[in-house]
């Protein structure tokens, strides 16, 4: 048989080959059987180590992933957040521009401004045709927070009346000074004469028990007394427009100031 030289040499090749495989799966199967100090085999030792890299990477791409996710939803709440946030302030500059056109319209009380620090502003919004000098209605009420005997004044800070039933959510009845009901402690204000103004159903009101020992001229000043204890003192009332002596008291009359003035826009005192 001849010599074939590459057939040797081919066949010494997976002589090779299959002797590394056998040496290779040995080495395999004897790291299997040693066991190190931490109680694993040395097989194990070499997978995990080959494995622990590739799982970080995954549980870092993983954290990378989540963490942007995270950020992008929170940027997008902040985002629709600030979105409303900006249509609020909007909204608030023209609620605020309307407030204070409102405020310019109502000419807010330059007699109370600076002189009460609790009031709130009204507007008439219906008179007794049958008593028009006894009561008016107001569109406040106890939502605005009003109770019952607050004070009303006009504009100029002058005595209107008081608040009195029926007191409702939006509105309140003023009973006015000139009303016969009730009655208003007051002074001259030239001599501090004190007496009860008391109305009636007109556009004037008189003096009650006014003693005649001092003497009142016309168009002498009235204020409020504070002796009814509704009322605070010093408050303007009206003018003197007619005085007649008796025995011991005189006979006064007295126009209050806010008949001669709009009795439109009032302002009600409010105590804390």
């Amino acid at each position: 048989m001849p010599y074939n030289p590459g057939k040797n040499e081919l066949s010494a090749e997976r002589k090779a080959t299959v002797l590394v495989l056998i040496l290779f799966i040995n080495l395999i199967l004897i790291s299997s059987q040693i066991i190190l100090k931490n109680r694993r085999s040395l097989l194990q030792v070499i997978i995990a180590n080959m494995i622990t890299p590739l799982q970080l990477t995954i549980q870092k791409s993983s954290d990378f992933v989540s963490s942007e996710l995270n950020r992008y939803f929170f940027l997008r709440n902040i985002y629709k957040k600030y979105q409303l946030l900006k249509k609020k302030h909007v909204d608030l500059k023209i609620e605020n521009y309307s407030l204070k056109k409102q405020l310019r319209e109502l000419n807010v009380p330059k007699g109370v401004k600076g002189k009460f620090s609790h009031f709130i502003t009204a507007t008439v919004i219906s008179v007794d045709v049958n008593f028009p000098y006894g009561s008016v209605m107001i569109d406040q009420g106890l939502r605005a927070g009003l109770a019952e005997n607050d004070v009303v004044l006009n504009g100029d800070a002058e005595l209107v009346g008081k608040i009195v039933e029926p007191l409702t959510a939006f509105s309140a009845q003023v009973r006015l000074i000139t009303s016969s009901i009730g009655g208003t402690g007051a002074y001259i204000e030239s001599n501090m004469l004190e007496g009860l103004i008391k109305g009636s159903d007109g556009p004037d009101c008189s003096f009650q028990y006014l003693l005649a020992n001092k003497t009142v001229l016309l168009g002498a000043n009235v204020i409020t007394s504070g002796t009814d204890l509704i009322y605070p003192n010093y408050l303007p009332l009206g003018r003197v427009i007619k005085v007649e002596q008796d025995y011991l008291t005189q006979k006064i009359l007295v126009r209050p100031f806010f008949i001669e003035k709009p009795l439109k826009k009032l302002v009600v005192l409010t105590y804390e």
